[in-house]
């Protein structure tokens, strides 16, 4: 027998069981260890996970979240799709129960009154991409997961600016703008971010007229990513960086197998001259304070056509990508880039 139900937190273990058979891209290959599936809802006022289950076995789950967004200068309801996973040997399969499971979850957003439903899909996530192409869904824009190793070496410390939070999230609102996709308030998820412990800093460097800031978000704690495969080019890269690693502040790169707690680096600010020159200097302080508190990996995430920031480079460094892909539901509008990036839904 075939059913559909909402998740509740008693398929907490069968649903971590069946993220660990979805290892997320097919060059660079990471799976997802959490330790509570429904943490990513948590950040959601208003949140699903619908699963599906067959002679009273998990086989799917797909989760969604309405919120209110810009769009086209207005305040819109939209939804945010994720999480889909599928029991490996019934998603070979393409039975059917998926796409049943597909359309409740589409039921409910409509009924919502939606105007579109999104979900971010890295490149080179065939099978998933497939999937919401399938279900209707365009690529709208992509952005960039600039991926670096922390440092040995001394750290200098930085200003979290969390003693008037407030201000320095308008400050960062601002900033974006009336941008698509923008939660109509940002200190919404920024106050969720500080209250559950996530939310590190806002950091920033200045010099003269130039100045570069940046959010860090820390999910160690419950979230961490564990590589599957790795390309020979990087391996070989680790094994010659890594035990020079072990004495000199030069990055070090993951194993496979191996755990990795991330620091997250969201809504960049760049400004004058020369605050191109400060980004990079001030991911190189956070590199170095990360490693003090036992962070791996860091991340910074830009949609590639941001006003406000442009990837840095380094060497050596891993850049993933991803696709916004967006299915209009109850009118044909798309969301106009450049698009906000919300931390949640990352």
């Amino acid at each position: 027998m075939f059913r559909i139900r909402e998740a509740t937190p008693d398929d907490n273990k069968a649903l971590l069981r069946l993220e660990s058979q979805s290892p997320q891209g097919t060059g660079i290959s990471i799976l997802i260890d959490r330790d509570d599936y429904f943490y990513r809802s948590r950040l959601h006022e208003r949140s699903k996970v619908l699963i599906a289950e067959e002679e009273g076995k998990l086989v799917g789950v797909m989760a969604f979240a309405i919120k209110q967004a810009l769009l086209d200068g207005g305040i819109e309801p939209v939804a945010y799709f994720y999480d889909l996973r599928g029991e490996a040997s019934y998603r070979r399969s393409m039975k059917r129960g998926l796409f049943r499971l597909w359309k409740a979850v589409y039921e409910e957003i409509e009924a919502a009154d939606a105007q579109f439903l999104y979900g971010h899909v890295k490149a080179d996530n065939y099978a998933s991409l497939a999937v919401s192409t399938k279900m209707g869904a365009q690529e709208v824009a992509s952005f960039d997961i600039l991926s670096l190793p922390t440092l040995r070496g001394r750290a200098f410390e930085l200003d979290p600016h969390l003693d008037d939070l407030d201000a320095e999230v308008t400050r960062i609102q601002e900033f974006v703008g009336e941008r698509c996709m923008r939660p109509p308030d940002l200190l919404a998820p920024y106050r969720r971010g500080a209250e559950l412990g996530y939310l590190k800093g806002i950091f920033r460097l200045t010099t003269g007229g130039s100045f570069a800031q940046v959010s860090a978000w820390d999910l160690s704690s419950i979230y961490r990513g564990r590589v599957t495969h790795m390309p020979l080019g990087l391996k070989a890269l680790g094994w010659g960086l890594n035990p020079l690693a072990k004495l000199l502040p030069v990055p070090r790169v993951p194993r496979e197998s191996e755990h990795i707690a991330y620091l997250t680096l969201f809504d960049p600010v760049c400004r004058g001259p020369h605050s191109g020159v400060l980004l990079k200097r001030l991911i190189q302080q956070i590199r170095r304070d990360a490693y003090q508190h036992g962070i791996d990996i860091i991340t910074f995430f830009v949609y590639r056509d941001d006003p406000l920031a442009t990837l840095p480079t380094f060497f050596p460094e891993t850049v993933l990508h991803y696709h916004t892909m967006v299915r209009p539901l109850s009118t044909a509008r798309m969301p106009d880039p450049p698009l906000y990036l919300d931390i949640r839904d990352i």
